[in-house]
């Protein structure tokens, strides 16, 4: 949507730009055209309507319609002067360009997200049929040695508290039930694995 923001001296002019982008193309895509004179530039509603449109993305052609000097981030714009009169040809060529400039890096945009799924779609592809011919696989050997790691590391931590509680004779082993109640929550399952093969069970 072309959006034209002006002080109140310049509504003549903005009138005469809308009627003639109405029947443009570029009528339906974002396009904020600044009438930039030194009045409009001082209203907040003016500075307020180019704020909105930087963090939108949006283009901004600025026009020059009386002698001051304009704000950097809109002279590196490439306004148009219209001081000496209004010249609807020139002004329909800049929106062109300006909204066409933004269509092609939409297009752009979508091309390359199209072509990075494509690429990620063949890998993952490539993937799965590696692995279902044998020729990707886990690995197992690596991930023996980190459940290895982990064993001697628990292992460490509570050796100790472990060969208190360890079934050494039938008499122990009878009272593991007694024994594995008794244990610490965090290491009931740790203390299990030291039974013997005896059947118990724990009391609820």
């Amino acid at each position: 949507m072309i959006r034209i923001t002006y002080s109140p001296a310049d509504q003549a002019l903005a009138h005469r730009i809308r009627a003639d982008l109405s029947h443009q193309a570029t009528q339906s895509q974002a396009l904020l055209i600044v009438l930039a004179s030194a009045t409009a530039l001082a209203e907040p509603s003016v500075q307020s309507e180019i704020a909105r449109a930087q963090q939108q993305g949006s283009p901004i052609l600025p026009i020059v319609t009386d002698d001051f000097d304009l704000p950097p981030a809109l002279a590196m714009l490439r306004p148009l002067d219209f001081r000496a009169g209004y010249q609807s040809d020139l002004l329909l060529k800049r929106a062109n360009e300006l909204v066409g400039r933004r269509r092609d890096i939409r297009k752009a945009n979508r091309r390359a997200l199209m072509v990075f799924a494509g690429i990620a779609a063949v890998m993952f592809c490539l993937a799965i049929a590696g692995m279902s011919a044998g020729l990707v696989a886990f690995p197992v050997a690596e991930y023996n040695e980190e459940a290895t790691f982990q064993a001697q590391w628990i292992d460490g931590l509570i050796r100790e508290t472990l060969e208190s509680v360890q079934p050494r004779s039938t008499a122990d082993a009878m009272n593991f039930a007694a024994t594995y109640e008794a244990a610490p929550t965090r290491l009931l399952f740790y203390v299990r694995g030291t039974a013997t093969a005896m059947s118990w069970q724990p009391s609820p």
